[in-house]
């Protein structure tokens, strides 16, 4: 493990380089389908799981159609030598620092570049909400290059609002899938082209941490350090001013949050006239509810899967591989809150971990429980009882993580309390 992560941007760069080169023999061995109009799946004639593959190219091939129809061949040969440039890259990563300064610029701009076409992807599917993904990715972004001048304190408030603009974009989004979903979208298409647009993120993602591991190992952008004031002409003093801006000023509200609950918290205990026991701790309550989330969630999952070990399953159904596929991903997040739950409770970490995962699995489920009550379709996760008390259970969860002081050990800890 100590290798990979001694190499971790060299193998990402190997990998970067295999994904584009896969990518551009995929072009190249479909040209004609590329060339001509969009193909339709037909989920009658999937019976094999080699149907089922052949499905999600043609999905890819549907979409590529939309940037590159009319060159397919072209586009299929730049790609292919971007990968294996993508090779020489990382072995100059491997064996020198004399290009660092400009692969750092390089790996951040492929990560954008990366993401703007991902995006413009998407607006086949979700319309013009795509570009609130985009616009979210674009904060992150920038959060990553720049979170050197940020205050390491207000970290908290610089994650939560981060995933306020994902989730926007993830609620307007499923909002226009499933709008149409029934009308122009199939559960095939939603499943086949997330599952692309995701290789495309983490490849993104992946390009943007070489990128910013570069950025940092060569000290660029690093905020200079305070020091005594020199006397300065007026020019000198115009510059000095503009430097005073400090986003951080905007981003103490965790410290308001804080002053509310314990105003809400002295009133309850002024009503019922006692205090909370000493032994009491709030990750408690967390991992009583997890528990019960992940109960509920893993009943679902295996009704779901019981389909598949009966025997009655049929690959053309992918309305249910669709649901199997979302409920595994929200059984794996049930169990990753627990895991960070525990190690807040017992090593004071992963706080911030811990808030990401349980934002990502309440939008999960609250987004589902819209779908089902406003939206005529018959994807939704969770039948209507489950669904209702799993946000009831969620919902707390939530507003405790938002709600609480996050803690370390000692003051090199990051996620040291805020």
């Amino acid at each position: 493990m100590s290798k990979f992560r001694n190499r971790s941007e060299v193998i990402i760069s190997f990998i970067l380089g295999v994904f584009f080169i896969v990518l551009g023999l995929f072009i190249l061995f479909n040209t004609g389908q590329i060339k001509n109009e969009e193909v339709p799946v037909e989920e009658d004639k999937i019976e094999t799981i080699f149907d089922l593959i052949n499905a999600f190219f043609v999905e890819v091939s549907n979409m590529l159609s939309m940037m590159i129809g009319g060159f397919p061949i072209i586009a299929g040969i730049l790609i292919i030598l971007f990968g294996l440039f993508m090779f020489k890259v990382g072995s100059w990563i491997n064996t020198t620092t004399k290009y660092d300064v400009p692969l750092t610029f390089f790996f951040i701009g492929l990560s954008l570049v990366l993401f703007v076409v991902t995006t413009i992807l998407m607006t086949q599917v979700y319309g013009l909400f795509a570009l609130l993904f985009l616009v979210a990715f674009i904060i992150h972004l920038l959060f990553s290059v720049f979170n050197e001048y940020l205050n390491p304190d207000h970290r908290k408030e610089h994650y939560m609002i981060i995933l306020l603009f994902y989730g926007i974009a993830y609620f307007f989004t499923q909002n226009a899938v499933y709008s149409n979903i029934e009308s122009t979208i199939s559960p095939t298409d939603v499943l086949s082209i997330n599952l692309f647009f995701a290789l495309v993120w983490i490849s993104s993602f992946m390009a943007l941490w070489v990128g910013v591991f570069l950025l940092k190992a060569n000290n660029l952008l690093k905020k200079p350090a305070d020091g005594q004031p020199a006397k300065l002409s007026r020019l000198n003093k115009k510059k000095s001013s503009k430097k005073n801006f400090a986003p951080d000023k905007y981003l103490g509200f965790s410290q308001k949050l804080y002053d509310f609950r314990n105003k809400i918290l002295d009133k309850l205990k002024e009503f019922f006239e006692t205090d909370l026991p000493s032994w009491f701790k709030v990750n408690y309550l967390e991992i009583i509810f997890g528990i019960i989330v992940l109960i509920f969630v893993f009943l679902e999952f295996n009704n779901r899967n019981g389909v598949f070990v009966e025997g009655y399953f049929k690959l053309n159904q992918m309305q249910t591989i669709y649901e199997w596929v979302n409920l595994f991903i929200t059984l794996v997040l049930a169990v990753l809150y627990l895991v960070f739950t525990i190690m807040n409770l017992v090593k004071k970490r992963y706080y911030h971990r811990q808030m990401i995962v349980i934002f990502i699995l309440w939008l999960n489920v609250t987004v589902s429980l819209y779908i089902t009550l406003f939206k005529d379709v018959e994807l939704s996760l969770f039948i209507l009882p489950f669904n209702v008390l799993l946000v009831l259970l969620l919902t707390p969860l939530l507003l405790i993580s938002i709600f609480k002081e996050f803690k370390g050990d000692d003051k090199n800890e990051p996620d040291r309390k805020i």
